[in-house]
């Protein structure tokens, strides 16, 4: 073991980081460290810190919603492998948010084919496929709050239509926090309408994309569905936290601010 490394100092959780006694302070993988390194390790690397991004993530907003006192259900919007599904039940059973219901909306077969140009090319038509079955599974498996999780599977456009709008409107639950997963423009355009009414002051919007397939230019992509959103809905919307390098969190208000 080097001598620079700092026994009492283990990797900090969110990040795997571990502190040194001495220069650099932090440890840095060298080439020895990386010389055999392969696409496998980069996408295992890059999963384990967005992941745990996202998860820092969740553990911060369950906290604001239970601390400002905002009940309300969980939506998501792009549901492929129950990753960010499964972070919320969790902390929401931390937060002992037995009131709270969780819906998945997904295809449960993949994305549309695109219908707008986007920079990733793996984003192409049954990309990013987890079946209903295999969705329920792993749900099944976490075995947190599993008879409050429901689904509703179709392409958005096709899914979410006025009537379903209409149906969880009158049933006067609201949103306390939607993650709109969903990468592509056309599929993000009939999300937002949908969960327009079912906003209430406090509502939290995690935007997974918003810095994914557009090569960070808010004129495309999810990015400019949301600020298509904006300039319709009755809601304005305050900019919360950032996750990672590709997602950010924003607070329903009722009220334009600019001191935030």
């Amino acid at each position: 073991m080097s001598s620079d490394r700092s026994d009492d100092v283990p990797p900090e959780p969110a990040t795997g980081i571990r502190s040194l006694a001495c220069e650099p302070w932090v440890e840095i993988a060298d080439g020895a460290a990386l010389a055999n390194w392969s696409a496998e390790d980069e996408i295992r690397y890059n999963q384990q810190n967005r992941q745990s991004e996202k998860l820092r993530f969740f553990r911060q907003v369950f906290d604001f919603l239970k601390e400002n006192e905002i009940a309300g259900d969980y939506h998501e919007f792009g549901c492929h492998r129950a990753r960010t599904f499964r972070m919320a039940l969790t902390e929401a059973r931390r937060k002992n948010l037995g009131d709270m219901a969780f819906w998945a909306f997904d295809s449960f077969a993949g994305l549309p084919a695109p219908e707008t140009e986007t920079s990733v090319g793996k984003w192409t038509q049954g990309a990013l496929a987890t079946s209903e079955q295999e969705f329920l599974r792993l749900i099944g498996e976490h075995g947190i709050y599993t008879d409050k999780v429901r689904t509703v599977k179709g392409l958005y456009g096709d899914s979410l239509t006025s009537a379903l709008r209409q149906q969880f409107a009158d049933s006067g639950r609201k949103i306390a926090l939607a993650t709109i997963d969903c990468d592509l423009y056309e599929s993000a355009v009939p999300v937002f309408d949908f969960i327009e009414p079912l906003l209430q002051a406090g509502s939290v919007l995690y935007i997974d994309d918003l810095f994914v397939g557009n090569r960070g230019n808010p004129g495309r992509g999810l990015a400019r569905a949301f600020v298509e959103y904006r300039q319709r809905s009755r809601w304005r919307f305050v900019r919360h936290l950032d996750i990672g390098w590709w997602g950010r969190s924003y607070i329903a208000s009722e009220t334009e601010t600019d001191l935030i």
